[in-house]
């Protein structure tokens, strides 16, 4: 297969691309702040890595046969871990959790003084977005070792079992970090401990409680965290708290919110949206009643999105901010989030859109919307440079926006159906993209290919 010279973004809007050198980024995706995927590379490269990788000293380390399992992990070189947390920093955290404050992260693993178990699951994550094949292959090995310490020190209550457990329970599942959080008093304040203690804990537990709403209630199960209101506060501006130095004693400026404060504001919509959509399933809930409820929660996520301060709307002057701040990823997933629990409010009025109701006609249209913006702000995250968002949970938000996209492919009008066509590839190309990382999402990407054909 010929790969051609001039990359994905410059064919779409008919550029030339011009570049500086082969591997450098083409003029036009630099001046408009793009990641440029057309740098001139053999097939065994085409799968670039999300982030550039530092020079490994020594990459047949990996593969020696004599090594044994504890030989080969222990064997790791400084350069390799740091570039692995580096990989883990960039493309999950402060996404599907925020856990860490990321210069002390750096400097406990400078110095060797964080839990084996826990930098063994940091680098497991990290591993899937490695460039080196001989890394990513390690990823399992890590993973099992972290799990394997972890249930050795099961019985020691502290925070970094507790953040290891959330780590092991992205990789392959569990439920032990809730208990960690109650037996500990994970949301009340310890004295003595430091403002970067202090917000690791919040922000620890914050993230417990994201995913409780989240994913443990998504399944069916009852939540296991009490929502805690006023009596927690919520996690500090993301950028303030990367800034502050291990002997900050007091904030210099005001205490201000950031970017998780709003998406966790977001995910108490989730619960009502999945009560009101499993009353509609089960027919216990009239058709009036259901479609004032609905209402009432559209005009809540409204409110929510009208109510952001400027830090936090999506526009493209604030993304190319947060963007250079580090955090363009963590604005668009927390708006990939919000379209997406509008699908799951609006969905169900996609079957009713032929009839005469004109409340179902809107709320279908509602639904094709938020979708519609959802895969603008997907094709975003993929073009813009350090904007990815390739957590396990966007598989399932990729495959709920597909579904409308079907939809609309099969009942809506011509110029619909080009549209939804054309976002349905650029959707799969998506699900491939992740299942490099999450071999789970393999079965949507397969789904969503079964519909294609």
């Amino acid at each position: 297969m010929k790969y051609p010279k001039s990359c994905r973004q410059c064919r779409q809007s008919k550029r030339k691309c011009t570049r500086k050198g082969p591997g450098e980024p083409c003029d036009t995706c630099q001046q408009r702040r793009l990641r440029c995927d057309g740098q001139m590379r053999s097939r065994s490269t085409a799968n670039a890595p999300l982030t550039p990788s530092v020079t490994w000293k020594d990459p047949r380390s990996f593969r020696t046969q004599s090594h044994s399992e504890e030989e080969t992990l222990s064997g790791l070189s400084h350069g390799i871990i740091v570039e692995l947390v580096g990989h883990y920093l960039r493309a999950i955290h402060d996404k599907s959790h925020s856990l860490f404050h990321p210069p002390t992260l750096y400097s406990q693993v400078q110095d060797g003084s964080t839990g084996k178990a826990l930098l063994y699951a940091i680098c497991a994550i990290g591993s899937k977005f490695s460039g080196n094949p001989d890394a990513r292959a390690l990823g399992p090995c890590l993973a099992a070792k972290s799990k394997q310490l972890l249930l050795a020190d099961l019985e020691n209550i502290c925070l970094e079992n507790l953040q290891t457990c959330i780590l092991v329970a992205t990789l392959c599942a569990g439920g032990i970090a809730h208990s960690m959080a109650d037996i500990i008093d994970l949301d009340t304040p310890t004295p003595g401990d430091t403002i970067i203690v202090s917000e690791c804990k919040r922000r620890t537990w914050w993230s417990l409680f994201y995913s409780d709403r989240w994913c443990v209630y998504g399944l069916g199960l009852p939540c296991q965290m009490r929502d805690p209101h006023s009596t927690l506060s919520l996690p500090m501006d993301e950028k303030i708290f990367h800034n502050l130095s291990p002997d900050t004693d007091i904030l210099d400026g005001p205490w201000q919110p950031g970017l998780w404060a709003q998406k966790l504001a977001l995910v108490r919509f989730f619960i009502p949206i999945l009560e009101l959509n499993r009353l509609a399933a089960k027919h216990k809930t009239s058709t009036a009643e259901c479609e004032l409820e609905v209402e009432t929660l559209a005009q809540k996520l409204k409110n929510w999105e009208d109510s952001l301060p400027e830090y936090a709307q999506i526009n493209l002057g604030n993304l190319h901010r947060q963007q250079e701040k580090g955090f363009g990823g963590v604005l668009l997933t927390l708006h990939l989030v919000y379209h997406h629990y509008s699908i799951l409010l609006f969905f169900r009025f996609l079957e009713d859109q032929k009839t005469d109701s004109t409340v179902s006609r809107a709320y279908a249209a509602r639904c094709k919307s938020h979708a519609t913006m959802f895969n603008s702000l997907l094709r975003q995250s993929r073009q813009l440079k350090a904007c990815e968002a390739v957590y396990p949970v966007v598989g399932h938000m990729v495959t709920v926006a597909s579904a409308v996209l079907l939809h609309t492919l099969l009942f809506g009008d011509l110029e619909e159906s080009r549209a939804a066509r054309q976002e349905l590839e650029e959707n799969f190309e998506a699900l491939l993209e992740l299942t490099q990382y999450w071999p789970s999402v393999s079965k949507m990407a397969s789904g969503q290919y079964t519909n294609r054909a």
